[in-house]
């Protein structure tokens, strides 16, 4: 069982995210709110907190919530990295994997403080169900809907 750490989105696209206390996901749309709703299948990023702490050793410097661009940052969700077509519940929402990390012939056009983790340990999910989802919630992986 893992937890939602943050919820995190922008107003505007190549700008940091910043974390809210909560949030709605809406099917075919991804997270109300955030400058990516509705302009995308990979709908909602996703990171785990263990990919980020790993980096975060690495480069010498905390990396905020937000700032690298994930709307979810998720912790102790899975010891192995996540599969595509996972399904992970939130509460009453349904997540499912779709893509890990961005294409390779596709760039990626924003970094904090010249690091970025999407294209290389980050997740892309699809809303299956729709819901709110806030700070603190347990988030676990589901078999089926």
């Amino acid at each position: 069982m893992g937890k939602v750490l943050a919820i995190c989105i922008s107003q505007q696209r190549n700008q940091p995210k910043i974390p809210v206390p909560g949030a709605l996901f809406v099917e075919n749309g991804g997270v109300e709110g955030d400058s990516h709703f509705g302009f995308s299948d990979r709908e909602v990023s996703l990171l785990l907190s263990e990919d980020v702490e790993k980096a975060e050793l690495k480069a010498g410097i905390k990396f905020p919530p937000g700032s690298l661009a994930e709307n979810l940052l998720v912790q102790g969700l899975s010891p192995d990295p996540l599969e595509i077509g996972t399904l992970i519940r939130i509460g009453d929402v349904i997540l499912k994997v779709i893509e890990k990390g961005k294409r390779p012939e596709e760039p990626h056009s924003y970094d904090y403080m010249g690091w970025c983790l999407l294209p290389y340990c980050g997740y892309f999910l699809a809303v299956q169900k729709g819901g709110v989802i806030s700070s603190g919630m347990e988030a676990e992986i589901v078999s089926s809907i």
